[in-house]
C-alpha cells in the first residue's frame, strides 16, 4: 500500500431495500493499522455496510476500494485483502472447525492452514472442538470457529459484526488483545460493529457513529481518552448525539407559528 491511498476507501455508497434508504451517500476511509469501531442504534445501517465491505451484497451505487482494488472491477484481489468473520450459522455443520480452516487456507491458496491460526484456536479456547463436527460444538465454540477462519492469513483489513456475541470472557479479552496487537504492529486495519460499545471503547483509534444510512458523528482516540477524563464515555456521547438529532428532526416538524419550549 502506498502512503498516499487510504487502505479501504468508501466512496457514496448506496443502498435500498423494499424502497427504504439504508446507505446514504455514506464515505468512509480506514489507515492500515486503524481500529475503528461502528456504533449506532437498531437500523442504522451497520450490518447492511458491512456485507457491502464485505462482498456479501452488492450496494446500489458508491464504491469500495482496498489498497487500489475495487470490489466490482477486481473482485479476487479485492477479496485477497479482506479478511470478514462468518456468522455461526454460515458454518457448514458437517465439516469440523479444522476442516473449515482447511477450506479457507485453500481458498486463500495456502498450502496449509497457518500456525497462527491454530495459536488463536488456542487462545480463544477452540482448541477442544477443532476435530468435532460444527454441527455438535456450542455456540460459542461456532462463534470462535468464525472470527478465526476470517482471520486465518491476517489479511490487511478485518470485518467483524458483533464479534463479542456468545464469546466467554476470557475468549473476549484474548480476541481484543490480539486485534489490538495486530493494529498496533500495523499488520492489518479492523473494522468492527458492536452494540457493547464499552467492550471495545478503549481499543478504538476512532468511532463512527451510524444513523439512518449516514455518519452522524465520528470521534478519535484523543477525543475518546478526553471523554474519559471528564467521566463520561463514547456511550454518552452516542446518547447525546442521538438526542440532539431527534430534536433537530422535532424541530424541523414543528407546524408554522409554532414555538417550541
Amino acid at each position: 500500500m502506498t502512503p498516499e491511498r487510504h487502505l479501504l476507501q468508501i466512496s457514496s455508497l448506496s443502498l435500498r431495500r423494499s424502497g427504504a434508504l439504508v446507505l446514504d451517500d455514506l464515505s468512509l476511509a480506514i489507515e492500515q493499522g486503524q481500529f475503528v469501531g461502528l456504533i449506532g442504534p437498531n437500523g442504522a445501517g451497520k450490518t447492511s455496510l458491512l456485507r457491502i465491505i464485505a462482498a456479501r451484497l452488492r450496494s446500489d451505487g458508491g464504491r469500495c476500494v482496498i489498497d487500489g482494488h475495487c470490489a466490482v472491477q477486481s473482485p479476487l484481489a479485492y477479496r485477497r485483502m479482506l479478511g470478514a468473520a462468518l456468522a455461526p450459522e454460515e458454518l457448514p455443520a458437517d465439516l469440523s472447525p479444522r476442516q473449515l480452516l482447511q477450506l479457507v487456507a485453500a481458498a486463500r491458496e495456502l498450502d496449509q492452514v497457518p500456525e497462527e491460526s491454530l495459536w488463536l484456536a488456542e487462545r480463544l479456547g477452540l482448541t477442544p472442538w477443532l476435530d468435532r463436527s460444527i454441527g455438535n460444538c456450542s455456540l460459542g465454540a461456532r462463534q470462535k470457529a468464525g472470527l478465526i477462519a476470517g482471520m486465518l492469513g491476517k489479511p490487511p483489513l478485518l470485518v467483524f459484526d458483533e464479534p463479542f456475541n456468545g464469546l466467554d470472557p476470557l475468549a473476549a479479552f484474548e480476541f481484543k488483545s490480539v486485534l489490538s496487537q495486530w493494529t498496533r504492529e500495523g499488520s492489518c486495519a479492523v473494522l468492527l460493529a458492536t452494540h457493547g460499545i464499552e467492550v471495545a471503547e478503549r481499543l478504538l483509534d476512532r468511532a463512527v457513529l451510524l444513523i439512518h444510512g449516514k455518519i452522524a458523528d465520528q470521534w478519535t482516540r484523543a477525543e475518546l481518552e478526553q471523554l474519559r477524563e471528564q467521566g463520561s464515555d463514547l456511550e454518552a456521547a452516542m446518547v447525546q448525539s442521538l438526542r440532539k438529532r431527534a430534536e433537530a428532526a422535532s424541530s424541523d416538524h414543528l407546524p408554522v407559528g409554532h414555538e417550541s419550549h
